[in-house]
């Protein structure tokens, strides 16, 4: 067998008082596939067959009885650190969650174990399982005010366990799961957003998250990251700030209004691309949610419910961004500055008919730290029509430009027009950079083509120099 995995030197604990309150959400195993190999039993003078290897099923065995939750917060409390909920403490475990600060999500990403089947050589009996074993541990940090995810960091521990005892595997992964709950206590990014100060530099921070790609069944994984080069040339500060920004894959124009609007909990939501997460596309959702739920329940399809991830809050417009584990019918987006009398059309309150308008003025909003849009839809279905928070305004090539805000109209608003968040600094506060917002082509000539008729010269197909005249286009009303 391998010999066992050092065991890493505890940090001190954080002065009584100086933490801030948080609750540790749960430990999911989505990320941990049907199938994969997990770890082995291996031979050994005392290890008797069968020498098999280890799969990851389900998961039912280890969810039923087990106490991830009592682990995290034994190691935390340990560390100096307030949890909120924890058994024995001072608050109801299922009672008020209000005094939490921070909610602490850990995301189990890897599991490597070498078994070793124990027996009595006399009765023949099982005595369990004994051997090492190691987890790897993504951990998010959300804002319980509302404020989106402030901290990530993936940790592994690794445990050894001489003695056999009944399921001992079980024991060896939540043994290494405390391990990586110590060193997420020991991390000075951690250390310092609950001690109400500014994260450290990405330079300076002490980084625990190490990219380990070990094979399965291979043994532990190793605790000590490969040492850099000392003569490497640092990177500049301004590249790991924007490595925390989203990169968003914006839709080609296939997606509908119809189809990229799904319900979120109790709202509904627009699908405006896809990013990349550990290899796998996920669809992006912007939509309106009150609260701060680090998790929301996304429902593309009837009899279909998938958990929704919150990676982003814009407090003042009540707009959040959710990530969903599916690839979803995208809206094209329009970042660009609209301009005026440049035709639009809204989808108000959910239904399928588009009103025509123009943009009657694009004041800035200082309140909500960007740019509105004031729309001119027409008297006649303003009177009838009104807006809802996330509704989609679109340009004339059917990109989205704006989303309805949370709040009501302003009184500044002159009569007659209705007011939308511009796309682009919405989505830049919201932290997300479009890098393939791909804009959907110009509409092409009206008119039936003929056959074998020449092609269209190309000076035809460029964009004609300076504003459009009044008579190019058709007129909203």
């Amino acid at each position: 067998m391998s010999p066992p995995p050092p065991i890493g030197k505890a940090a001190p604990p954080v002065a009584a008082g100086t933490a801030a309150p948080f609750r540790f959400g749960e430990l999911t195993i989505g990320s941990m596939r049907r199938g994969m190999q997990i770890g082995r039993y291996v031979w050994g003078i005392d290890c008797a067959p069968p020498y098999d290897d280890v799969y990851w099923t389900s998961g039912v065995n280890m969810r039923r009885g087990s106490t991830f939750d009592e682990r995290f917060a034994e190691v935390m409390t340990a560390a100096g650190f307030d949890v909120v909920g924890r058994p024995g403490g001072p608050d109801n475990p299922d009672g008020n969650r209000s005094r939490a600060r921070f909610t602490v999500q850990g995301d189990l990403r890897d599991v490597q174990l070498e078994l070793c089947h124990r027996t009595n050589w006399l009765t023949g009996s099982s005595k369990g399982s004994s051997g090492t074993g190691s987890v790897k541990v993504e951990w998010t940090v959300y804002d319980a005010r509302g404020d989106g995810l402030v901290h990530r960091l993936v940790t592994t521990g690794a445990t050894a366990q001489e003695r056999g005892v009944p399921q001992g595997e079980t024991l060896l992964v939540e043994e290494a799961f405390a391990a990586a709950v110590e060193a997420l206590a020991a991390d000075a990014g951690f250390r310092a957003l609950l001690s109400g100060g500014a994260l450290p530099s990405p330079a300076a921070r002490p980084s625990t998250a190490f990219p380990v790609a070990a094979p399965a069944g291979s043994g532990p994984i190793s605790l000590t990251p490969n040492a850099s080069p000392a003569a490497a040339p640092s990177a500049p500060v301004a590249a790991p700030a924007q490595a925390s920004r989203l990169l968003l894959r914006g839709g080609a124009g296939s997606g509908r209004i119809a189809s990229a609007r799904i319900p979120v909990d109790r709202s509904h939501g627009l699908v405006i691309g896809e990013t990349d997460v550990a290899g796998q596309v996920q669809a992006v959702l912007l939509a309106p949610l009150s609260g701060s739920d680090p998790t929301v329940t996304v429902r593309p399809a009837r009899g279909v419910e998938l958990t929704g991830w919150v990676i982003g809050r814009d407090a003042a417009s009540g707009l959040a961004l959710v990530r969903v584990p599916a690839r979803l019918p995208a809206l094209s987006l329009r970042t660009a500055t609209l301009r005026v009398s440049e035709p639009v059309r809204a989808v108000i309150g959910g239904r399928s008919k588009e009103i025509a308008g123009i943009v009657g003025g694009l004041p800035a909003d200082e309140a909500r730290g960007g740019t509105l849009i004031q729309a001119d839809l027409g008297s006649a279905d303003l009177f009838t029509a009104v807006t809802e928070s996330g509704d989609p305004l679109l340009d004339g090539s059917g990109a989205l430009a704006g989303v309805a805000p949370a709040a009501g109209r302003s009184p500044v608003t002159p009569a007659g027009l209705v007011e939308f968040l511009a796309l682009g600094p919405l989505l830049d506060r919201l932290g997300v950079d479009a890098v393939v917002a791909v804009q959907p082509p110009a509409p092409s000539k009206p008119g039936k083509p003929r056959r074998n008729s020449p092609p269209d010269p190309l000076w035809e197909d460029e964009a004609p120099d300076g504003e459009l005249l009044d008579g190019d286009i058709a007129p909203p009303t």
